[in-house]
């Protein structure tokens, strides 16, 4: 299953609450080496079945056996008293020097009905123990993923919080003979455990998965974690995940952070939060202000106004951080006439091959397409801020879009100098106001969990308004913006 699937299926799949932010990760499993002690089903050997089957037919002397099968006594010897040490055969010598006898017993004859003997083993076997639910998994350890491959996908590491490492009183032998039975060859007889003598390795690995945010729009400060593998939710890890602290080990704290913050406690993120009422303000006709002690407003009390009707979908739609990628890939794919994208920050990490070659598609089909970004150092008073440290663009996504704006004329890539608009216009037939960086940020798992969220516009005059305002950025740029990108004004058409 596709991460997109994963997302579309988990959006509503916990009643009052909205899917915030995920994670690409794995859920720590321990690769366990075992020297365990088995009783296994051991086929006879040609040899021994054919003494046992001569005992059986009343030979009960080595010399006749020997005679009998044609071997000589030193073949024999060994493989009898083999036999008498694994209770098959009574050997033994009687007074007076005479010959030795021997005896089939009871065990003898169900090797005999069987083809195969029961015996003491010791073996080495690998095993996966789940870190955070302390049970056995019927995986293959190539299944897991190590932690220098965790790090080179760029996948998060689920914490096993203060879970101490597993000893041998931890592993549960209830489902070890279903461990025991897969691991075996088919070609070998399986055994039962009788006892696990040390565990001589311990490595971990992670199992890969999907790490869901939920958020309470009722209780901003109510974050639950989730996590869903290949086979569906994974609700015992969730509880015992809770149980750890988990969701605190992974920033959940965060995301109430960043609904109660102001934009002078705010932590150093790319772009400040805001609301989808705020934007609905920007662009309802302006009326008249209600009054403070207005029903409407608030109550006598002192309590929060009522909330507001749900937004209607055919006109505007709020948008969770996932759902944004759905919408910028939707536009590279649908833009007929026109394609505007304003996005403080450029990273490589979006502007990879499928965008370019998606974005050339369109510039050759006739599309005209604007890009604006860029953002100042520091304020209009000289403060510096953390956030705005960083490099606007990296220089390959720079250079793969500077030679873009080369080659095609209706490509404008445009430096406007400082903004914090994240805005995506596509034709008439939506745009997106937003705290989503569009041109930096994928929704993946890298970096701490974010509840980015914007707004959805479809009708047509709210489309065309913010199509005129966006491409007046970008006509115009920032007053203080010292620099061009593509080196050619944009027309306002």
């Amino acid at each position: 299953m596709s991460l997109e699937q994963i997302l579309e299926q988990t959006a509503h799949a916990r009643p009052g609450y909205d899917l915030v932010s995920f994670k690409e990760a794995g859920l720590p499993v321990y690769v366990l080496k075992l020297r365990i002690l088995v009783l296994e089903r051991k086929a006879l050997t040609p040899i021994e079945e054919a003494v046992l089957k001569a005992v059986r037919a009343g030979l009960d002397e080595p010399g006749a056996i020997f005679e009998f099968l044609g071997l000589s006594r030193t073949v024999l010897t060994p493989v009898l008293t083999a036999l008498n040490r694994a209770e098959l055969i009574n050997y033994s010598r009687c007074a007076a020097g005479a010959e030795a006898k021997v005896i089939l017993a009871a065990k003898g004859r169900l090797a005999l009905a069987e083809a195969a003997t029961v015996a003491p083993q010791e073996r080495v076997v690998s095993v996966c123990f789940d870190a955070l639910t302390k049970k056995l998994l019927l995986i293959a350890p190539e299944q897991l993923d190590r932690a220098r491959d965790m790090r080179a996908l760029g996948y998060f590491e689920v914490p096993t919080g203060t879970s101490k490492r597993p000893e041998v009183e931890d592993i549960p032998l209830q489902d070890f003979d279903k461990i025991l039975q897969r691991q075996s060859l088919s070609t070998e007889p399986s055994g039962t455990l009788l006892a696990v003598r040390r565990i001589e390795r311990r490595e971990l690995h992670f199992l890969r998965c999907v790490m869901l945010f939920y958020k309470n729009p009722a209780q901003p400060t109510e974050v639950e974690v989730a996590f869903w593998r290949e086979d569906g939710p994974a609700m015992e890890h969730e509880m015992k995940f809770q149980a750890i602290g988990g969701p605190d080990l992974v920033g959940a704290r965060l995301l109430t952070l960043q609904a109660a913050s102001t934009p002078e406690t705010d932590l150093p993120v790319e772009e400040p939060d805001f609301t989808g009422e705020d934007v609905q303000k920007t662009l309802e006709p302006t009326t008249p202000p209600r009054a403070a002690s207005s029903p409407q407003a608030s109550n006598s009390n002192g309590s929060p106004r009522a909330p507001r009707a749900p937004l209607d979908p055919e006109t505007m739609q709020t948008l969770l951080c996932h759902e944004h990628p759905q919408f910028l890939k939707k536009a590279l794919l649908s833009a007929k006439r026109k394609l505007v994208i304003v996005s403080p920050w450029i990273r490589d990490s979006v502007i990879d091959w499928p965008f370019v070659a998606s974005l050339e598609a369109l510039l050759k089909s006739g599309v005209e397409v604007f890009i604006g970004y860029g953002i100042e150092k520091a304020d209009a008073n000289g403060r510096r801020n953390a956030a705005n440290e960083k490099p606007d663009i990296s220089p390959r996504a720079e250079a793969d879009l500077k030679k873009l704006a080369q080659v095609y004329k209706n490509f404008h890539f445009v430096y406007v100098g400082n903004t914090h608009r994240k805005s995506l216009v596509c034709d008439d037939q939506f745009a997106v106001v937003t705290s989503f960086n569009w041109l930096s940020y994928k929704g993946d798992s890298r970096g701490s969990p974010r509840d980015e969220r914007g707004i959805v516009f479809r009708k047509k005059h709210h489309v065309e308004r913010l199509l005129a305002e966006e491409l007046e950025l970008l006509g115009k740029g920032y007053t203080g913006a010292s620099r061009s990108t593509s080196g050619k004004a944009v027309r306002l058409t």
